[in-house]
């Protein structure tokens, strides 16, 4: 068993487009009907989403001004701007939330979303340098494409030593925080006695990547759909939307953008909410996969057997066998963790 995490042969993002959708509805389901009984525990998640619906908006309401001058339209921008920059701190403080109430559902409590938000001030600090973390490793993933530079180099020099526990820590960091306390050192330090102590239960399935790049393959196929459409109706629309002159093959056309910016909008807003359903589900599995391994004893009796089932994903029908599947090396770059 290696630190790395390979790529299950069913992952979501190589199902069929039907299939990953359906796949991603069949965890979300058995993810609330096991660990969802207490319901505070959709709080953090809806805070995360109503976040990012008035990031993206502000900036696209910001766009429709160019066309219709909007009151306020400079104001919206800088609120997006704002929420951009500060969007990986929140994320991260409302996953942190997230995965204490489910740990504490699994022990038996009756969370609140008052008692995580009291919990998570002991943890400000190490929130914090996830966030940072995050930022980094997402500059990092996006630095591939423009080459090698400064910036880059510094960013690598930052998180040497990180790479070798790199997918460990993107899936249990939180929970190794949010539970346990840990400051980041001894947490990543964690990380790799972590393999060790899986139950023989669940040996099979630990270190297996069974989500993939499922949202970049699910939002793409959408983009394209709306962009059609918005060719069409811009075209078509001019008499009633703002147009402007586009040359086609030497002839100027009259043509609106603003079903274009409408569709760009529509397709954002669906990929970064269906993102965040997604980060959800999945800093919930891992949670319940964490206290698995590290707190077994602590989980009630009557959910110890379902869990195993949950993490199996037996209840997702897409997915055959998740233990048993054939295995295959991950890219050099790791992603983000939000």
């Amino acid at each position: 068993m290696t630190l790395d995490f390979k790529k299950a042969s069913q992952s979501f993002d190589q199902l069929p487009f039907k299939e990953r959708l359906q796949s991603i509805f069949s965890l979300l389901k058995n993810t609330l009907t096991i660990v969802g009984r207490d319901r505070d525990i959709v709080k953090p998640w809806v805070r995360m989403m109503i976040y990012h619906f008035f990031m993206v908006s502000f900036f696209f309401y910001a766009w429709f001004g160019w066309f219709y001058e909007l009151p306020g339209e400079g104001w919206s921008l800088f609120a997006a701007f704002l929420l951009f920059l500060y969007k990986h701190f929140y994320n991260n403080r409302q996953e942190m939330r997230l995965s204490w109430i489910v740990n504490e559902t699994l022990i038996g409590h009756d969370p609140s979303y008052k008692g995580a938000k009291k919990d998570w001030k002991q943890i400000k600090s190490q929130t914090r340098k996830v966030a940072w973390l995050d930022i980094a490793m997402a500059f990092v993933d996006k630095a591939k494409y423009f080459g090698s530079g400064f910036m880059y180099m510094l960013i690598r020099l930052f998180i040497s030593g990180l790479d070798e526990v790199w997918d460990l820590a993107n899936h249990y960091l939180i929970p190794s925080v949010a539970i346990d306390k840990l400051d980041l050192k001894p947490a990543l330090k964690r990380m790799k006695k972590l393999k060790d102590e899986v139950p023989e239960t669940l040996v099979g399935v630990f270190g297996i990547d069974f989500i993939g790049s499922v949202v970049a393959r699910v939002t793409i196929p959408t983009y394209i759909g709306l962009v059609i459409l918005a060719i069409a109706a811009g075209y078509f629309g001019t008499a009633y939307l703002p147009s402007s002159s586009v040359t086609v093959s030497g002839s100027a056309v009259a043509f609106s953008w603003v079903p274009i910016v409408a569709a760009l909008y529509i397709g954002k807003l669906f990929s970064t909410l269906f993102e965040r359903c997604v980060t959800a589900v999945k800093v919930i599995y891992f949670t319940v996969f964490y206290t698995k391994i590290t707190h077994p004893a602590s989980i009630m009796e009557e959910l110890q057997e379902e869990l195993v089932d949950y993490l199996k994903l037996k209840h997702v029908e897409q997915v055959d066998k998740l233990d048993e599947q054939e295995l295959e090396e991950k890219g050099s770059v790791r992603p983000a963790t939000t």
